[in-house]
């Protein structure tokens, strides 16, 4: 079964602007708090920034899962939390990222929001990036509007900015090193739901470009790692030409709206050197192209379609040198 029956250029920038508004503040946005763990230190600087310190004198350990699709059934969904805790145990991650499709907050069933208790009491910092399946789209009982949902997670540095007064969920963790400079930056974005907004939209793009500009005048080009949902054109592209330098395609690439103006505008910052994905549950494979390496996430649910071994896919960024490794992990 596949997903299907389961259910710009940097120049073309170079017009456009966007009424963007961070941190303002509001009844409806409380202050965004610290998180801290035994390893890291998760501080807010703004609405769609946080500084992240890290302690231990080693490559920073970051779990990426994806597509968990809580609110499926409860077997399904507490053979998920099984399967996340065993990861955890194996990983022992400093830092969970998940690249969304947590629940499947459209159902037209009611909504379960056990995958959310679950995560609050692991007392880890955790990030997320939406996912198609992650809007209130048939509004069911008990479904949240994203705003909700994102208020309702602890221990997640999830931010978001307001451009031309839209909520985009797109946020960066700065990884600090030696100094007051980052060693590297994890960018995070969101996707939209509907046909022809599965893709990161351009606004978070223009957010993007005046991020890299900020940084150049803070003389910042530290390299880049990109957490998102869906596959960006190019990961079709790339297997298409026989790049992929692991793992397997058992299903159609699809990068839905995309249409490859994305990866053009994350070449252009010559920063990207990562993106990580999920969306496709029976892809897991990674290569690199154009000199940006592109890697699939391992479905780490139940709650959706594929039949084969879920797992996830731990990133070791090494603070030094700014340069990182992975691999998948089963369980």
């Amino acid at each position: 079964m596949d997903r299907r029956k389961f259910l710009f250029t940097s120049t073309a920038f170079a017009g456009m602007t966007a009424d963007i508004g961070r941190a303002k503040g509001t009844d409806s946005d409380p202050p965004l708090k610290e998180l801290e763990s035994p390893n890291l230190t998760l501080t807010p600087k703004s609405s769609d920034q946080w500084e992240l310190a890290f302690k231990p004198n080693r490559s920073l350990r970051i779990l990426q899962v994806t597509d968990t699709h809580f609110s499926s059934t409860d077997d399904k969904d507490r053979l998920t939390v099984r399967t996340l805790s065993a990861l955890i145990r194996t990983t022992n991650p400093d830092l969970i990222v998940h690249t969304g499709d947590f629940v499947n907050n459209d159902s037209k069933d009611p909504i379960s929001w056990g995958g959310v208790d679950y995560f609050n009491q692991l007392e880890l910092p955790w990030a997320l990036c939406f996912g198609n399946h992650d809007y209130p789209v048939a509004e069911a009982k008990g479904s949240l509007t994203l705003e909700d949902y994102r208020k309702s997670l602890k221990n997640c540095a999830m931010g978001f900015v307001d451009i031309e007064n839209k909520r985009q969920y797109c946020y960066r963790h700065d990884v600090m090193g030696q100094g007051n400079e980052p060693a590297a930056a994890l960018f995070y974005f969101q996707v939209g739901y509907a046909e022809g907004d599965r893709k990161i939209s351009d606004p978070q793009l223009v957010w993007f470009d005046q991020q890299l500009k900020a940084d150049k005048a803070k003389g910042w080009d530290c390299p880049i790692l990109v957490f998102v949902h869906i596959p960006l054109l190019q990961y079709d592209t790339m297997i298409a030409d026989g790049k992929a330098a692991g793992g397997f395609k058992n299903e159609k690439v699809c990068f839905d709206s995309d249409t490859g103006d994305t990866f053009k505008v994350f070449a252009a910052s010559k920063r990207v050197k990562g993106v990580f994905c999920g969306h496709d549950h029976v892809n897991n494979y990674f290569g690199e192209w154009e000199g940006i390496r592109l890697h699939y996430g391992r479905v780490s649910g139940w709650g959706g379609y594929g039949k084969w071994a879920r797992g996830g896919r731990l990133i070791s960024l090494n603070l030094t040198t700014g340069r990182f490794t992975h691999r998948e992990v089963l369980v």
